[in-house]
């Protein structure tokens, strides 16, 4: 672990422990060089802010007229601009694909990484808070269009060199990653960065502590300056909030508040590395915090909180808020909310965004006025302090619902956005149901040959010709489902072999061809389902028959509509 303080005109650095994957070099503030995963998005907007500063762009300024390498979707008529992009709002999905892959070989120049799989518009720009590495990524690429150099060459010149941060880069895998006792990095690593700007940059706590005093004294260090000081205050003030009892974002950093004390702050967190940079304007204080281990988090954390208990204790009061009667919507709040990382996402990624989010809140509302919040092990209580807006019974934090069209659809937890989802939605009810429906449609698939040779070993078939062509095409819908799971485990086992990033990290283009084997089973189980209506008009099979099919059938719907909605099919609607 290391640590960074600024407090007014002392400076302190401090390395403990060892080094990453080398138990006999001690961990030095000047020399050990750390991954700060996000963290590296400080980076990013400080330089971004450079430009507006030089009047390169002004924040309000559509950024597709200054991108190059990227052209965006032109989804909605307002235009995205640097504003949204720093403020997490231009109404991205989340991308998780071209993020990160597992091997530095495959790292991509910054341009192709934002052009490649550019994520969907799915709401307009400065409506809704989404964290995105895309929004920093695109920042990047922004600077070095406009700056007509590369992100890294800029970064190099315009804040490593001035500040003096002479160990910091953006290089992939830079050689001081690389274990003392020379065990090969790719041995140890698993993530490397396909969007440095977001999440590439390696550092010291001896260069954060000349970043955290840029920030702190008006952008100049050592006779350096790098920003006016009117451009840090403004990196510093609040340019988005979903309310005003809300922390909000400022331009690339968030807000927090402590007691009386507003820090400006930002977290960054890799496979095992864990990050903090926090910035108490006011007091003149910065903090920077990175560890690494299996424990880097809880490790981090701790040390963050005793040093934020030193610069801005809180003393709590005891008191607990009570509700003034019942809130004025109750009946429309109840229900379980979502991740809008998984409900807003269009591709393919949305499965992986709906496992691996964030569980789900589940709110109700006590008879007593309450609002009662619940996400995994975690229950929180809430009063109403006025329409749709809550604040926590104990703690400084607030809740809010928003509506659209005058019906409640969202939960905002902080920035953190949810959307309420059906019943039907929930994935305990979904993993049920698919399971269920798994088993009936075997017993056609498997079924349906089975009987046919007992039969015929019986010594004669009575079947209808016309069940007999009807149970053809379901299976055939069944069988998709069957197929389309091989497929994919081909398709990954194939990709491995071929040396190239996993599935998740990089699909290549090719693999989209795996989505039209199950949208072919859909058609053909729609097909079946004309051959339910037609024997139910008809009657010319057995009722048992009749029954055993509709079930099959049934199941294959339910399954592709599973699918669909998870954007499992070539064709997708959501």
């Amino acid at each position: 672990l290391t640590v960074a303080v600024v407090d007014d005109d002392e400076v302190h650095t401090s390395g403990y422990g060892h080094a990453f994957q080398s138990e006999d070099v001690p961990v030095r503030a000047d020399e050990t060089l750390f991954r700060v995963g996000s963290v590296s998005k400080v980076l990013t907007w400080t330089a971004a802010m450079q430009l507006v500063d030089r009047g390169q762009i002004e924040p309000d300024a559509p950024v597709d007229d200054h991108l190059d390498a990227v052209d965006l979707p032109e989804t909605y008529d307002e235009p995205i601009t640097l504003e949204h992009l720093a403020t997490h709002t231009p109404g991205f999905e989340v991308r998780g694909r071209g993020d990160s892959v597992s091997d530095p070989r495959h790292v991509r120049p910054l341009a192709e990484s934002v052009s490649t799989d550019v994520p969907a518009r799915v709401r307009p720009p400065g409506e809704l808070h989404q964290y995105t590495n895309y929004a920093a990524a695109l920042t990047g690429q922004l600077i070095a269009d406009i700056s007509e150099q590369s992100f890294r060459s800029f970064v190099t010149e315009n804040l490593f060199a001035p500040l003096g941060m002479s160990k910091s880069t953006f290089q992939a895998a830079p050689p001081g990653l690389v274990p003392a006792d020379g065990t090969a990095v790719d041995d140890v690593v698993s993530f490397y960065s396909d969007v440095s700007p977001a999440s590439g940059l390696h550092t010291t706590a001896a260069d954060m502590v000349q970043l955290l005093q840029a920030h702190l004294n008006g952008g100049v260090v050592d006779g350096e300056r790098i920003l006016s000081e009117s451009a840090v205050d403004a990196m510093h003030q609040q340019w988005f909030t979903p309310h005003d009892r809300m922390d909000g974002r400022t331009f690339g950093l968030s807000e927090r508040t402590r007691g009386d004390t507003r820090i400006v702050r930002h977290g960054g967190g890799v496979p095992q590395f864990s990050t903090e940079f926090a910035l108490l304007p006011e007091e003149g204080v910065g903090l920077f915090v990175v560890a690494h281990g299996s424990e880097a988090s809880a490790a981090k954390q701790d040390v963050v909180d005793a040093l934020l208990e030193r610069f801005a204790p809180v003393e709590s009061s005891g008191q607990r808020r009570s509700p003034d009667g019942t809130p004025e919507r109750a009946d429309e709040l109840g229900g379980r909310y979502r991740s809008v990382n998984a409900t807003d996402t269009v591709s393919s990624e949305k499965l992986v965004f709906g496992f691996f989010t964030g569980q789900p809140i589940d709110v109700r509302v006590a008879d007593d006025g309450r609002l009662i919040t619940e996400q995994g092990d975690s229950t929180d209580e809430w009063v109403e302090v006025e329409p749709l807006v809550f604040e926590h019974v104990e703690e400084d934090s607030t809740l809010l619902f928003r509506e659209t069209d005058g019906e409640v659809t969202h939960l905002l937890d902080g920035l953190s956005a949810y959307e309420r989802i059906g019943y039907h939605e929930q994935l305990s009810v979904q993993g049920r149901v698919a399971a269920v429906a798994t088993v009936l449609g075997l017993t056609g698939l498997v079924g349906w040959p089975a009987a046919r040779g007992w039969r015929r070993y019986r010594g004669g078939d009575g079947t209808p010709a016309s069940a007999t062509r009807a149970r053809w095409v379901a299976g055939a819908g069944v069988a998709g489902l069957v197929v389309f799971v091989l497929a994919f485990v081909a398709a990954s086992v194939a990709v491995v072999s071929m040396g190239r990033p996993t599935l998740f990290d990089r699909p290549p283009a090719w693999f989209e061809v795996v989505f039209v084997v199950p949208t072919l089973g859909a058609l053909a189980t729609a097909g079946a389902v004309a051959y339910v209506v037609r024997a139910w008009v008809r009657e010319d099979w057995s009722l048992a028959a009749r029954v055993h099919y509709s079930v099959v059938v049934a199941a294959a719907v339910v399954l592709y509509w599973l699918l669909q909605y998870w954007n499992l099919l070539w064709v997708r609607l959501g």
